[in-house]
């Protein structure tokens, strides 16, 4: 066999089941004593009681809460919360919310412990969606502080940003993704609260399981894939298949809940290891360009990707298929017609694309370095139009 080499990311613990304020004290019993800054969703921050709940159970160690990060992670919103955690002297980050939130204090952590403060430097670090790179780009920072800050994040969609490396941040004013990359950005631990993510919408919900679900499928039809990621990948193809017809058909299910975040838990694994293709590769493109939310990209792609690509991974989608419950049928086409039964789109135009973005999306797409490991080789702009027709 080939040589292995499979790299864990520095997560230490995942509670699930528990409700946060109750996980967090826990979890703060067996930390060093630091101050605690806060991401969180906008939403929870304005229609739960969680913010007063932080503050009775942090007290003093309450260096502060930013709850106005933009969906993608913008850069400008993610130096705003970088400025008042340094001024609120942070050693721990507490994100709650979805994949913006956890992105964003990835970029945090990663800017506090190499004592980055400005937009300049930190762009040295940048890959940029185009194949540019900073031209400090995979040295990774070296730590200033003797006590490294870390992040415990509380998921509330199922996006699975809390289990890699990476970090996605948008330049709004480009409408362009720029990656951060480094050991020890993911998370040092995880709480999965099944009651908390009652507050969030059916339509994140299910979406960003299917974002989940494109980590698990392309994941497993990857080059780099083996028999340690593929059998997480296959379970959490198996979880989704039931727990998301079971939240859809009661919101208040909180076991379906809880079992939606063990696949997306599942799908996680080796999540910035193994390469994606061109599902994930021009999902990233349209969030920047066109501001699709990430698990609409999902729904939309990935049936029309494996449908691309069904003539050189067709065994693999056959699996795939067969864990999702597809039977002998058609793997992309099951997944289509499923994601409907879930009222989730899988055209361009339900979310938003215009015809005439098209061309831009199929060359910048063609350029990306995830779109490039897709299985069927993607050679040209031509060969990114082709896919996104399909999806049209």
């Amino acid at each position: 066999m080939e040589p292995l080499l499979f790299d864990y990311t520095g997560l230490e613990r995942v509670r699930l089941g528990m409700p946060v304020c109750e996980a967090l004290v826990a979890e703060l019993a067996t930390l060093p004593a630091g101050r605690v800054f806060v991401v969180m969703s906008g939403t929870l921050s304005r229609q739960t009681t969680l913010p007063d709940e932080l503050k009775q159970v942090l007290g003093d160690r309450l260096a502060g809460i930013f709850d106005t990060m933009g969906a993608h992670s913008p850069r400008t919103d993610v130096l705003a919360a970088l400025s008042e955690a340094r001024t609120g002297a942070a050693d721990i980050l507490l994100a709650i919310g979805g994949g913006s939130m956890i992105d964003a204090c990835k970029v945090i952590q990663f800017c506090l412990n190499a004592g980055i403060e400005t937009e300049a430097d930190l762009l040295r670090y940048a890959q940029f969606s185009d194949g540019a790179r900073g031209d400090l780009c995979g040295t990774g920072p070296v730590s200033v502080r003797q006590q490294p800050v870390y992040q415990i994040a509380v998921p509330t969609t199922l996006s699975a940003a809390e289990y890699s490396n990476n970090a996605g941040v948008t330049d709004k004013a480009k409408g362009a993704k720029e990656g951060y990359k480094a050991p020890g950005l993911a998370p040092a631990r995880i709480v999965y609260d099944p009651s908390l993510v009652l507050h969030t919408p059916d339509w994140l919900w299910l979406s960003t399981a299917i974002r989940a679900l494109d980590h698990a499928v392309e994941g497993y039809c990857s080059a780099d894939a083996h028999a340690f990621v593929q059998g997480h990948f296959l379970h959490a193809m198996r979880l989704f298949s039931a727990s998301l017809p079971a939240t859809k058909a009661d919101p208040t299910d909180e076991d379906a809940r809880a079992l939606s975040q063990q696949a997306a838990w599942l799908a996680g694994c080796g999540l910035g290891r193994i390469r994606h293709g061109a599902s994930h590769g021009i999902g990233y493109i349209l969030g920047a360009m066109c501001g699709v939310p990430h698990g609409y990209t999902s729904c939309v792609m990935l049936p029309t990707v494996l449908r691309w690509n069904e003539r050189v991974n067709g065994e693999q989608q056959r699996e795939v298929g067969q864990a999702l419950g597809a039977g002998q049928g058609n793997t992309a086409g099951f997944l289509r017609a499923w994601l409907r039964d879930l009222e989730l789109p899988v055209s361009l135009r339900e979310v938003g694309v215009k015809e005439h973005q098209l061309p831009m999306i199929a060359a910048a797409a063609a350029r990306h370095n995830v779109v490039k490991a897709n299985p069927r080789a993607v050679n040209s702009a031509d060969d990114v139009m082709e896919i996104l027709q399909l999806a049209w």
